[in-house]
């Protein structure tokens, strides 16, 4: 589970990041930062509170997310590559650049000498290739299959990979950056593929020490990382703490440092008891996907109906407090983003209308009954609950719930996409890769099975061009498409926060996409 261009990035106390200016991501730096030197005298111990357990730390089951597993594997793995929100540039972390031929169809990866996991092995181009071959692997059931789908790879060099796509892509760095970025040791998948996500080995600030599932996942400083001078803690700590109220407590007393949240009650509540919050708004936002392929929802009416019986404004003010109503999202992008179609906006309550469709739907023999799954956290139970409550008194239509935990979830929505409609989020800074990838019939993170030749041409045109011009035409039709067509109905705004605890002072803190940690650069006091 990625503001536009320009946007703040959030930080408690920002380090300074490394980077090219240039559209091929690249840079011969350390990844830049101002923080003093790591090295052996590395000190200092940070805690962070997550939201649930992962499935497990590998590169095939972890996204680019803070809700799946994303933090944990960015202490471990590290990454290649990273969206920067203040520039919506790619910036290099393990690589050093991604190059491109001027159709964007044969692009360059470019490794930074002398990275090696912790078991001893080169993170090497026959490193990256043996991952993304991975990922094509049915066997190997990746979240990020679709996205290296039908790539080809040939090793130019040790630090050099070659990677051919079957169709021209010039924001493909922007691809790898969020479908590809973790990295595991070949050495240590070869030995125990099954056991590699509870035993990961990577290139990362950080290695495994102890994980005890459900309690605590606790990693002690990499000594031989790429970036002599880092990491700047001792150790991390991950604990999974799914009540907010207790996170927060926690965060007060002193036993935490840090969460990062998608939660808009936590952030307000976290403000009311005196506690440092960074926030910053993003593109997307929270939804109802449907599974447009099958029945009953591969019927745009089923789709508009449920949408038209919901009052997004009162089920905002309800789970997020008397604040949250001011979170009711209206277009997908931003107000203030410049790629923004102000006229798409998703349909609002008009129970009327969504029971004249119930009933075209049950004249047809097709009265609308479905399951709604979710995961099972109480946010998670009272939103699913409110959804239920909007139905009373609407004839011909019938939902059932489905709550389920993290893992659970993860492999049913995300990997198998069995589902008929699902609570979901989308965040995200620059349209690309990942308006692209939930929209195009052929996106790697298409779960709705949504397909449009209107949507596709407007997609395809959009990530080929670096005009602006172009692409906020471009999205501004795709904006409008969706709204008309509703794979999926969006209700609240977009957002990443962080949290600091009342236990060190947290600086350094970088983060990326819906809340992961740059951890190389991150120290406590």
């Amino acid at each position: 589970m990625a503001a536009v261009a320009g946007a703040a990035a959030i930080a408690l106390t920002m380090s300074a990041c490394g980077g090219g200016d240039d559209k091929d991501s690249g840079s011969g730096g350390s990844g830049g930062g101002s923080a003093a030197p790591g090295g052996a005298g590395s000190s200092g111990d940070l805690t962070v509170l997550i939201t649930q357990e992962t499935r497990g730390v590998d590169p095939a089951i972890a996204t680019i997310s803070s809700v799946n597993g994303g933090t944990q594997a960015a202490a471990v793995f590290d990454v290649l590559f990273w969206i920067n929100p203040k520039t919506g540039k790619v910036e290099p972390q393990l690589a050093e650049s991604a190059t491109t031929s001027e159709d964007g169809k044969v692009w360059t990866v470019k490794l930074r000498p002398n990275v090696k996991f912790t078991d001893g092995t080169p993170l090497d181009a026959e490193a990256v290739k043996f991952n993304w071959e991975r990922h094509q692997d049915p066997a190997a059931k990746s979240v990020a299959a679709l996205a290296a789908k039908d790539l080809k790879f040939d090793v130019v060099d040790p630090l050099s990979l070659k990677v051919t796509l079957p169709t021209p892509n010039i924001h493909f760095d922007q691809m790898i950056a969020h479908n590809l970025a973790f990295i595991g040791s070949p050495t240590a998948i070869k030995a125990d593929p099954a056991g590699f996500a509870t035993k990961p080995v990577g290139a990362g600030p950080f290695k495994v020490k102890n994980w005890v599932r459900d309690s605590a996942m606790t990693l002690e400083r990499n000594p031989d990382y790429w970036n002599k001078d880092r990491p700047l803690l001792k150790s991390v700590t991950f604990k999974p703490v799914p009540d907010q109220n207790q996170r927060l407590n926690s965060l007060a007393s002193g036993q935490a440092d840090l969460v990062t949240t998608i939660n808009f009650k936590i952030v307000n509540d976290a403000k009311d008891k005196g506690l440092t919050v960074a926030y910053a708004e993003k593109n997307g936002g929270f939804m109802t996907m449907f599974k447009t392929d099958k029945a009953p929802f591969n019927d745009p009416r089923a789709r508009r109906a449920y949408a038209l019986i919901m009052d997004a404004g009162n089920r905002n003010k309800l789970i997020q407090g008397p604040a949250g109503a001011d979170q009711t999202l209206s277009t997908f992008f931003q107000p203030s983003s410049p790629y923004v179609n102000p006229d798409a906006k998703m349909p609002s309550q008009n129970k009327a209308e969504a029971q004249a469709l119930l009933d075209q739907l049950a004249a047809e023999g097709k009265p609308l009954s479905f399951t709604y799954t979710t995961n099972d956290s109480p946010a998670a139970r009272k939103s699913a609950e409110y959804w239920q409550t909007q139905l009373q008194g609407m004839r011909n239509i019938e939902m059932k719930t489905e709550f389920l935990n993290g893992a659970l979830y993860g492999s049913k929505v995300m990997i198998q996409r069995e589902f008929q409609a699902a609570e979901f989020n989308v965040f995200f800074d620059d349209p690309e890769p990942l308006f692209y990838n939930i929209l195009h019939s052929k996106g790697a993170e298409n779960r709705t099975g949504y397909s449009s030749p209107v949507v596709d041409a407007a997609l395809d045109k959009a990530r080929n061009s670096t005009d602006e011009n172009v692409r906020k035409e471009q999205y501004g039709i795709v904006q409008a498409e969706i709204v008309k067509d509703l794979p999926f109905w969006s209700y609240e705004k977009g957002f990443m926060a962080a949290i600091q605890g009342k236990k060190g002072k947290v600086d350094g803190l970088e983060l990326f996409e819906d809340g992961l940690i740059l951890f190389d650069r991150v120290s406590v006091s």
